[in-house]
């Protein structure tokens, strides 16, 4: 779907390609495709340009704004002789082949067990709507039975004693364990699945539980081969073979990050498990949508959708027998995307400069650009208002940067180029992320972990998400394959990896500082002055600007299956700073004393847990998932306690902070 970061550059991709029609004197005609979101025309508006009219139609644009950019022979009208605005049609009748979807909520946490054996008798249409039920899991049998073929067949209960279909008592409240648990018997019961995860270190996760759970029985282990994971990072050769064996039914079981939820056929798949909560109600159909889509030409009437929820509080509402249908009744959320974000704008002002002079009147490209980018003099011509108010400070910075070169045309007007001998920044754009420049996960030919020249690229990682995964001493996954982080070269950005030729018992985190320092504030307003109960003053919220800095300075090791910590290391490694806009609570001070007096309570604790209430919450008002908003999280050693600060993360930069305080 393309929103958040991944939007904003596919925006400013596809006003690069309008920009070079124009040239060529052409109007594409446009078809999207919108998946379940609740704004398709709105989307559609931010995602594509809307194309300026012809320059001699003073009905739209008068002359005098006209004259202010260019005239009719510096810019060839015959360029612009095809350039028109056209109607937009939505079109929201759903024609895609489906079938019944049966949903099963999955409560790891749930207290009250039905007898197994009674449930695993019956056939799938009674069993699977009385396992959404909160108070039918079971922590010893799983949902499906290993001897079932076809979602519609009939199962026979478990042999007693069997240890693969038990679980053990300690470890079943773990949504981890029991989500790879849930997708080991669905593989070898030969059901297609596919199981979403939020994000590229949990999939890698939840495929080593498959492994280790499917290695466990000599009837089971010749099935490895046909579970593996899909997420970003992996090589192009590496995602189109995974690709390939899914559509042709050679893989089984799937374990994949969002990636797989749009854009690709992956063929008929009988079952969708979620671990956690998708992050909106969009994505939770989108998601369940791609089982089932092929089964009308071969009469299976019937898929499966497994839920498998997390402690988080939204999480846990939806399992409460009183609150599970809701979930079913929320409408998909709107869509939003940001193309005016500076650097997203600054990287594309960078390649269209490379495939095309910035507002040059020789080439014509003065009136498309600031209809499309923005006017660089606010002219009447700057038809994408949105952006139009950025343009200028981006192309201002990239001319100061040396990034860009200013030329100057007759008449004493500006355009802006790439030259030769200025550094060709644009070549590492990536549109995935709004880093720079990505680390290459390297082992060596040797696998001694030294500077191996032919050495196997196992992934890339965005630069800004580098040091929280491959610091030195950490282990890395990688389609279910531990290998050690032996050394970090950040002059080259590689960072290599020794594989591991025995199972590790521990796995590590990272250990991490990150300061925040309000840099603006742009919006401030009160709460709180009208309740009479409240005798302090009001608490504030902020909108604003902050200085972000993140320190990696150590890791832990813990033990997988206590998750007892093991033992720590320490290291350094270069601090990682950026700026990002923000929302913020700030107390007054006689606010503490007064709810301390009240319960005794303690006002850090409670700062801490509002901290982490506001993430969970905040996707239930903002497109985003929980990884993309971040808290400073104070602790009993804290001196600044009197804020509340959630963030958008560093490698998003584009949440609207604005429609959290609405």
């Amino acid at each position: 779907m393309y929103r958040g970061v991944f939007g904003s550059h596919v925006s400013c991709v596809f006003r690069r390609l309008f920009r070079l029609c124009a040239l060529y004197g052409s109007n594409p005609q446009v078809v999207c495709c919108s998946a379940t979101i609740q704004n398709p025309e709105e989307h559609f508006r931010q995602l594509l340009p809307s194309l300026p009219p012809h320059p001699k139609d003073t009905a739209v644009v008068s002359a005098e704004a006209y004259s202010q950019v260019c005239t009719e022979e510096a810019m060839g009208p015959a360029n612009l002789h095809f350039f028109r605005q056209r109607s937009l049609k939505v079109i929201t009748t759903d024609g895609a082949p489906s079938v019944e979807k049966l949903f099963c909520v999955w409560n790891p946490k749930a207290t009250e067990i039905s007898d197994a054996t009674t449930l695993l008798k019956q056939n799938s249409k009674q069993a699977l709507p009385a396992l959404s039920n909160t108070n039918s899991k079971t922590h010893s049998v799983l949902v499906i039975a290993r001897k079932r073929k076809r979602i519609g067949d009939t199962v026979s209960p478990p042999k007693p004693g069997n240890e693969l279909e038990k679980v053990d008592a300690s470890l079943t409240t773990s949504a981890i364990f029991q989500g790879a648990h849930i997708l080991a018997r669905l593989v070898e019961a030969e059901i297609a699945t596919l199981l979403f995860c939020r994000g590229r270190k949990l999939t890698e996760l939840v495929l080593m539980n498959v492994h280790s759970i499917l290695k466990a029985s000599p009837t089971t282990e010749k099935l490895l081969r046909r579970v593996s994971s899909y997420r970003g990072g992996y090589t192009l050769n590496s995602r189109r073979r995974i690709e390939q064996r899914l559509f042709s039914g050679d893989l089984l079981g799937v374990v994949a990050t969002n990636a797989l939820e749009l854009g690709i056929d992956i063929g008929e798949l009988d079952c969708t498990i979620h671990l956690g909560l998708p992050s909106s109600i969009a994505s939770l159909w989108q998601q369940a949508g791609r089982a089932g889509r092929r089964q009308v030409q071969s009469k299976q009437k019937r898929s499966v959708a497994i839920i498998v929820c997390f402690d988080a509080p939204l999480d846990q509402h939806f399992t409460q027998k009183q609150h599970a249908t809701e979930l079913f009744r929320l409408e998909p959320e709107a869509v939003s995307l940001n193309p005016q974000n500076r650097r997203v704008l600054g990287q594309h002002l960078l390649c269209a400069a490379r495939e095309s002079a910035l507002y040059s009147t020789q080439s014509g490209t003065a009136y498309i650009d600031s209809y499309i980018f923005g006017s660089l003099n606010n002219s009447a011509l700057a038809g994408d208002k949105a952006i139009a108010s950025e343009v200028n400070a981006v192309v201002e910075t990239l001319v100061k940067e040396r990034n860009l070169m200013e030329c100057c045309e007759v008449g004493g007007r500006k355009n802006y180029r790439i030259h030769s001998c200025i550094p060709k920044k644009f070549r590492a754009v990536s549109l995935r992320s709004i880093c720079d420049e990505n680390y290459a996960v390297v082992v060596p030919s040797n696998n001694v972990g030294t500077d191996g020249a032919d050495g196997e690229v196992l992934d890339e990682i965005p630069g800004d998400r580098a040091f929280f995964q491959v610091y030195p001493t950490a282990v890395y996954l990688h389609q279910a394959q531990e290998y050690l982080i032996t050394r970090l070269d950040n002059t080259k950005r590689i960072a290599f990896a020794k594989k591991c030729l025995q199972p590790l018992t521990y796995f590590t985190t990272c250990r991490d500082f990150t300061d925040l320092e309000v840099v603006r504030i742009h919006k401030t307003s009160r709460l709180g002055s009208g309740d009479k109960n409240v005798k302090s003053d009001p608490v504030l919220i902020c909108v604003g600007t902050v200085s972000i800095l993140t320190r990696v300075f150590g890791s832990t090791m813990m033990e997988k299956r206590t998750m007892r910590a093991l033992g720590t290391n320490e290291f350094s490694l270069p601090p990682m700073q950026s700026l990002g806009e923000a929302v913020w609570l700030e107390f007054p001070t006689a606010l503490q004393k007064e709810v301390e007096d009240r319960g005794g309570a303690s006002w850090t604790a409670a700062l801490h847990g509002v901290g982490h209430l506001f993430v969970s919450l905040v996707r239930l008002f903002v497109l985003c998932d929980t990884d993309d908003v971040g808290t400073e999280h104070v602790n009993e050693f804290e001196q600044r306690i009197k804020y509340v600060i959630c963030l958008e993360c560093t490698y998003n930069l584009l949440l609207d902070v604005d429609f959290c305080v609405c």
